[in-house]
């Protein structure tokens, strides 16, 4: 997909699309949820692990609600950590909390998933993250500078053409993500069962 921007010559900074930044705070829940901290996330939709936490025993930084059709990725410096999460994935919408190191966008009508996607995934992004960043042992994007990176600038009829052609790819992607985590959880059980 980051291929698929390079026809796009112009530059806009990516206020201009009026992203909706997710606010930090989760619902309240029962049992158990599955804690997901940026070291357990790896390139794009690639988790390797998580942890069970509860809303009483739980770390400060598990404060993310995920939500449908929303792009989260690592704010640190430096970091390939990114999360797509379409209205399919409800396993991560229903169990899930994210770390506050995650900066989650809302896709809407005038920047839908798959352009949003193609935004954060592609290496200038991540470029124009670092050089954003702000502090200094720990540094990493705000709310503020992330407002300052420049994407490629989309007409609403590209945009809508975009989305058209594109959206279809975002979708396998998080089925491939769901199938991988299904298998994992087959592998699991057959682990606990005979060894």
């Amino acid at each position: 997909m980051d291929k698929s921007l390079l026809q796009f010559t112009s530059k806009t900074e990516i206020s201009s699309y009026n992203p909706k930044i997710v606010k930090s705070g989760i619902n309240l829940f029962n049992d158990l949820k599955e804690y997901l901290d940026t070291s357990s996330v790896e390139g794009v939709n690639n988790i390797s692990s998580s942890e069970n936490i509860s809303i009483d025993k739980r770390p400060s930084r598990a404060n993310m609600q995920p939500v449908a059709n929303s792009v989260w990725f690592a704010k640190m410096k430096g970091s390939n950590k990114k999360l797509i999460v379409t209205s399919n994935d409800t396993d991560l919408i229903n169990n899930y909390i994210f770390s506050t190191g995650f900066q989650g966008i809302l896709a809407s009508k005038g920047l839908p998933l798959s352009l949003l996607s193609a935004f954060v995934i592609s290496k200038d992004f991540d470029t124009q993250r670092d050089l954003n960043s702000v502090g200094t042992t720990m540094a990493g994007i705000n709310n503020e500078t992330f407002l300052k990176i420049q994407v490629p600038y989309l007409t609403p009829l590209q945009i809508q053409q975009y989305d058209k052609k594109y959206v279809h790819f975002v979708k396998m992607l998080s089925n491939r993500r769901r199938e991988i985590s299904k298998l994992k959880a087959i592998k699991q059980q057959l682990l606990n069962k005979f060894f």
